[in-house]
């Protein structure tokens, strides 16, 4: 094809921002805005058959550019294809929005350059996502109105080991999301001596830079309304505290998973620890918290709460390989102490299992109204020598007005019949309790008192005898030879102190001897065994560690099962 002539493009230029900025084009001229760097085209008129009469930006290189943003530009609406959605008020009337706002709905950890590579420091971006999304001045989420409610944003970390250098604030509203905590990890690696927590929580007094724990901390500005779940925390070896929550109100901590290597369990400290709970005050105090589903792994204590922290419900925990489950009210000075005056009170730890805990799974020296409830000790209390050669009380409360319900324990499996040691307690202290298990025995003629069951005395933490103990047992025998049965209440007290015990039984006989004589072949009485399981007779050098409940059964050629349960009332100094 023959080129006949060349005509030059005439291209007007101006600035978008200044002035009357980009006038209106002819159809078809185009329009170049230096200080924006945008591209226009003019529309052309409604008679020429244009849609309507204006200026058609261009899209250039600028726009998908580092500088540019083509989200801004292009239009979004849910399911516009489906006739049966409606977005709009009407139908003719769907709600469009960028792309961009449509990609801000959601807010990620690689949005602020976090890197899970297991090398990358990312305490830097960490700390800044949430500095920006939480403690942004222009909007800061824990601000009552319309730009703070809007701030509180969902920040999601992508899976990933995130190496953390130092410790990471955590305001309030914050809203934390991992991917699992067997795909989100965040490893802390602080400098050697640094002691610090990983998370620590700060009050509303805070900006950028500036994070107050007590400083400046009131009722109305602690922290609140934190929600953090679905990751993993890995802790150096025996230095450091996983999440520490000063004066917390309200937060919801799920799915969290807190390891560390300790492997000296010879010395308690209070440097190693899973989750500590702290109050400013009694008014000011860590309260109505929520942890669900958490498991905490080689820490010295798994949970610290010296404090008057109030109300703060624990479920599902899985604690392994710890000194202590939790220590609630440790070293609590009491009196007027500010903080320190009642101790942890109306905590809750149930559905919980806790294994190979060295001293208490739960021991509470301060507080009331404290419940733990269908837990689980397995290995609990043994010192690493095994449930046979149990050392201290899995439970321990020193204080009255708390409750037990539920537990199940390994402990007496290897301690009511044959074993020797001394049956330490699964529960002691000031307390009152129901074992939730029956136990079932066989029984046969007997016409000399032998050994029928072991209970435990009342201790100290320690496991040392001590104190006074009440059990309400209740039974009931079944002949397998003769037709009757038996069922009764063994009321029995016991004053280890004074190495006073007694024994009384209340029964109902159900048989075929209406005279009732065979019904009383069957006694029982309640004597102390010294620390090596022999008779304790006050002799030199024997203690009365444990209760043994005994039988006669004169019935000649009788056998048959007695089941039982019981209740118990321990009170120590």
């Amino acid at each position: 094809m023959a080129v006949y002539q060349i005509s030059r493009i005439q291209v007007r230029r101006g600035q978008s921002l200044q002035g009357t900025g980009i006038p209106q084009l002819a159809s078809g001229e185009m329009a170049w805005a230096v200080d924006t760097q945008e591209l226009y085209i003019g529309n052309g008129s409604v008679s020429e058959g244009a849609p309507f009469v204006g200026n058609t930006r261009l899209l250039s290189v600028n726009d998908i550019s580092t500088y540019g943003n083509i989200l801004s530009i292009g239009q979004y609406s849910y399911k516009l294809t489906d006739s049966t959605i409606q977005s709009g008020v009407s139908a003719s009337a769907p709600v469009f929005r960028t792309l961009q706002q449509r990609f801000d709905d959601i807010v990620t950890s690689e949005d602020f350059g976090m890197v899970g590579d297991n090398s990358t420091d990312n305490a830097p971006m960490f700390q800044q996502a949430i500095n920006t999304l939480f403690l942004n001045p222009s909007h800061q989420a824990s601000s009552q109105t319309v730009a703070g409610a809007g701030a509180r944003v969902v920040l999601q970390i992508a899976p990933g080991i995130y190496n953390i250098s130092k410790t990471i604030y955590i305001p309030s509203y914050a809203t934390i999301v991992g991917s699992g905590p067997e795909k989100t990890i965040f490893n802390y690696v602080p400098l050697t001596g640094d002691t610090s927590p990983m998370f620590q929580f700060v009050n509303d007094t805070s900006s950028p830079g500036i994070y107050n724990v007590t400083s400046g901390l009131q009722a109305t500005n602690q922290p609140k309304y934190i929600q953090m779940n679905n990751f993993a925390i890995n802790l150096p070896n025996g230095t450091n505290i996983g999440m520490q929550l000063d004066s917390v109100k309200d937060g919801i901590f799920e799915n969290i998973s807190i390891d560390s290597t300790t492997t000296n369990f010879t010395v308690y400290n209070t440097s190693n620890i899973g989750i500590v709970l702290n109050a400013f005050s009694a008014i000011v105090t860590c309260e109505h918290n929520v942890f669900n589903n958490v498991s905490i792994r080689n820490t010295t204590t798994a949970v610290y709460a010296q404090q008057d922290i109030l109300n703060n419900t624990f479920n599902n925990f899985y604690i392994y390989d710890a000194q202590i489950g939790f220590s609630l009210g440790t070293g609590s000075l009491g009196g007027s102490v500010t903080g320190q005056q009642y101790g942890p009170q109306q905590t809750t730890i149930n559905n919980s299992k806790f294994n190979k805990v060295r001293k208490q799974a739960v021991y509470l020296e301060r507080g009331e109204f404290n419940i733990v409830t269908n837990c689980k000790m397995t290995d609990v209390g043994n010192n690493d020598q095994g449930p046979a050669l149990p050392l201290y009380p899995q439970i321990y409360f020193k204080t009255v007005g708390n409750t037990v319900s539920n537990i199940v324990s390994d402990r007496a499996d290897n301690l009511v019949t044959t074993n020797s040691n001394p049956y330490v307690p699964e529960i002691s202290g000031n307390v009152y309790y129901q074992y939730s298990t029956v136990n079932s025995l066989a029984i046969g003629q007997i016409n000399t008192a032998i050994t029928l069951f072991r209970l435990p005395a009342s201790t100290d933490q320690y496991g040392t005898p001590n104190g006074t103990i009440s059990y309400d047992i209740n039974y009931v025998y079944k002949s397998t030879v003769n037709s009757f049965s038996r069922t009764g209440n063994l009321y029995l007290a016991a004053d280890i102190n004074h190495s006073q015990i007694s024994l009384s039984d209340d029964y109902n006989f159900a048989g075929s001897d209406s005279s009732d004589s065979i019904a009383q072949v069957l006694t029982f009485s309640a004597v102390y065994l010294a620390q090596d399981g022999s008779l304790y007779t006050a002799a030199a050098g024997q203690v009365a560690t444990t209760i043994a409940i005994q039988y006669t059964n004169t019935l000649t050629n009788d056998s048959g099962v007695l089941n039982y349960s019981y209740t118990v009332n321990s009170h120590t100094t």
